[in-house]
C-alpha cells in the first residue's frame, strides 16, 4: 500500500463519495470496523487489514464503480488496464459483489421525488428516514433489520415497483442473471467493450465470483435508458397549420387535434411540453438551435414533434420554404448535455407525392375505406437524405416517396395511432420500438382514399427505451 497515493485519492473524495465506497465494501469489512470510518484513508486501512489490497485491483474497481475514472491516474492505471486485469484476477481474490453494484446503480438513478416515495412506503423507524437520509442509508437500515439481502429482495422490489418500475426492473434483471448463475461481462464493466489479448478472445461471463467461458450463455436482459429524471425532458411540438397566407399550399386542417393529443400524452410522461404554431422555415431552424443550447444536464431525454407539409427528407415552414430534417436533428445530436440520452423526433409530413398501393390478403375487407375527409401532407421538390446520429430515433409518418394522410377533423392517421399506442402500452412497460411496430401494424391495416400508408421508424438507439406514464 502506497500511503502517498491513497492520500491523494482521499483528498479528492468528498464525504458523500466516501459513504458510497463504504456501502460497496459492506460485504468485505466487518460492520464494527466499517462504522468508525470517516474518510477514504481509513477505509483503505480497513481493507488492508483484511488483506484485500494485495492484488492492487480492489481500489481501482471501487473508483470505476463510483465513476471516478479521473483518480485512476494517481494509481498510474487506466480504465482499460483495470478491466483487463480484472479479467485475469485470481479466483480467490475478493471484489465488489454484483449485489452491491446493482444496489448502488439503483441509488445513482434515484430521484428526489422517488426517494421521498421510498421513505413513505418502506417499513422502517421514522427516526431513520430524516430529510438527510440517502437511498443508501435506507438500504443499510433495511439490511440491519433483515429486510434486504442477496436472497431477500422482495420488499425493496415491491417498494420500487410502486415508485418507478424501471428501477424495479434492475432487480428483476439481477435475479434473472443470478438464477442462471451467470453475469455477462458487459454488466460487470458497463457498456464499453473490453480489449483482450488474442489468446483470450473469448466471451466470458461471471459465475458468482469466478469467470468462466461463455459457451452456453442465455441472452442477457437488455440495458435501459434512465427515465427517472423529473421533468424527464423537453418536448417541442412544431405545429404548422396556416400555409395559405404565405405560400401556395393548403392549410393543414385537423392538425390541432394532433397537437393537443401529443401535448397531453407527453405531459403524462413528465416532459415539459412547448408548442410553437405556424413557424417559417427560418423560425423552425432557430427554434431547434435554441433548444440545442439549453442545459439538459438534469433531463433524461428530448422529444421533437413536427407537424407540417413535406417531401422526402424535408419539412416545410408556413412560408413554403424547405427545412432539411437533418437541419432539425443535427443541432440536437451535437448538444453535449444530451449525449448518450435518447433524442426522439416524430415527423408528420409526406415523404413524397406518390400514393402507396396495397396488396389484398385473405383477411382484407374489401369495403375497408375511409377517404372522404383525408388530405395528404404532400409537396414535391427534389429529395434529401435523413442522417441518424447516436441515440436517435426518427419516427416518420410514411416511407420515402409516399404520402401520409390527415383527417380534417380527427387528426393524422400516424400521430393519432402513435398517441393511442403510447397511452395503451407505456403503462405496460413496453419499449418504444415495440410500440412503433404496433403503430406500423395498425396504420398499415387502414385503407385511405383507396390507398395505404406505411410509417417508418429509423433509429440508432443503443439501449431499450421504456417511457414512463402516470
Amino acid at each position: 500500500m502506497d500511503p502517498h497515493k491513497f492520500h491523494k485519492i482521499d483528498e479528492n473524495l468528498p464525504c458523500s463519495e466516501v459513504a458510497q465506497l463504504k456501502f460497496l465494501c459492506m460485504d468485505l469489512i466487518p460492520k464494527k470496523r466499517l462504522e468508525t470510518v470517516t474518510d477514504a484513508k481509513e477505509l483503505f486501512l480497513r481493507l488492508e487489514e483484511q488483506a484485500l489490497l494485495d492484488d492492487g485491483l480492489l481500489i481501482p474497481e471501487l473508483l470505476i464503480t463510483i465513476g471516478h475514472l479521473d483518480l485512476l491516474g494517481i494509481l498510474e492505471m487506466s480504465k482499460d488496464d483495470v478491466e483487463r486485469n480484472l479479467l485475469q484476477r485470481d479466483m480467490s481474490s475478493k471484489g465488489v459483489s454484483d449485489y452491491r453494484k446493482m444496489l448502488f446503480r439503483i441509488s445513482e438513478d434515484m430521484t428526489e421525488e422517488n426517494l421521498r416515495a421510498v421513505k413513505f412506503l418502506v417499513e422502517l423507524p421514522r427516526s431513520k428516514l430524516g430529510t438527510s437520509a440517502t437511498f443508501l442509508d435506507v438500504m443499510i437500515e433495511m439490511e440491519k433489520l433483515q429486510k434486504l439481502g442477496e436472497d431477500n429482495l422482495d420488499e425493496l422490489y415491491n417498494v420500487l415497483d410502486k415508485c418507478d418500475k424501471q428501477l424495479a426492473c434492475r432487480i428483476e434483471a439481477y435475479r434473472a442473471r443470478e438464477q442462471g448463475g451467470r453475469l455477462p461481462l458487459r454488466e460487470v464493466f458497463g457498456n464499453e467493450q473490453v480489449s483482450l489479448p488474442v489468446e483470450n478472445m473469448q466471451r466470458y461471463v461471471r459465475r458468482r465470483d469466478s469467470l468462466v467461458p461463455d459457451s452456453d450463455t442465455e441472452p442477457r436482459p437488455g440495458e435501459y435508458y434512465n427515465m427517472t429524471r423529473r421533468p424527464l425532458g423537453y418536448c417541442l411540438i412544431i405545429n404548422n397549420y396556416n400555409f395559405k397566407e404565405r405560400s401556395s399550399l393548403a392549410n393543414r386542417t385537423g392538425t390541432n387535434k394532433d397537437k393537443d393529443d401529443l401535448s397531453r400524452v407527453f405531459c403524462r410522461m413528465h416532459f415539459k411540453v412547448e408548442v410553437q404554431d405556424d413557424l417559417t422555415a427560418s423560425d423552425m431552424k432557430e427554434m431547434i438551435k435554441q433548444f440545442a443550447k439549453k442545459d439538459h444536464t438534469q433531463m433524461g431525454a428530448f422529444v421533437c414533434c413536427v407537424l407540417s407539409h413535406g417531401e422526402k427528407g424535408i419539412v416545410l415552414g408556413v412560408d413554403g420554404k424547405e427545412v432539411e430534417i437533418r437541419e432539425l436533428t443535427m443541432p440536437i445530436a451535437e448538444c453535449r448535455t444530451l449525449a448518450s440520452k435518447p433524442k426522439l423526433f416524430f415527423i408528420q409530413a409526406c415523404q413524397g407525392s406518390e400514393s402507396q398501393d396495397g396488396v389484398w390478403t385473405a383477411d382484407s375487407p374489401e369495403n375497408a375505406t375511409e377517404g372522404e375527409e383525408y388530405e395528404a401532407d404532400a409537396y414535391n421538390p427534389a429529395s434529401r437524405f435523413i442522417p441518424i446520429e447516436a441515440d436517435m430515433l426518427i419516427g416518420m409518418a410514411t416511407v420515402g416517396h409516399y404520402q401520409s394522410f390527415r383527417h380534417t377533423r380527427k387528426g393524422s392517421i400516424y400521430i393519432q395511432e402513435l398517441c393511442n399506442q403510447l397511452e395503451i402500452l407505456c403503462p405496460r412497460r413496453e419499449d418504444i420500438l415495440s410500440i412503433l411496430t404496433k403503430v406500423n401494424h395498425e396504420v398499415s391495416m387502414r385503407m385511405l382514399r383507396g390507398r395505404k400508408q406505411m410509417p417508418e421508424p429509423r433509429y440508432t438507439l443503443t439501449k431499450k427505451l421504456v417511457l414512463p406514464m402516470d
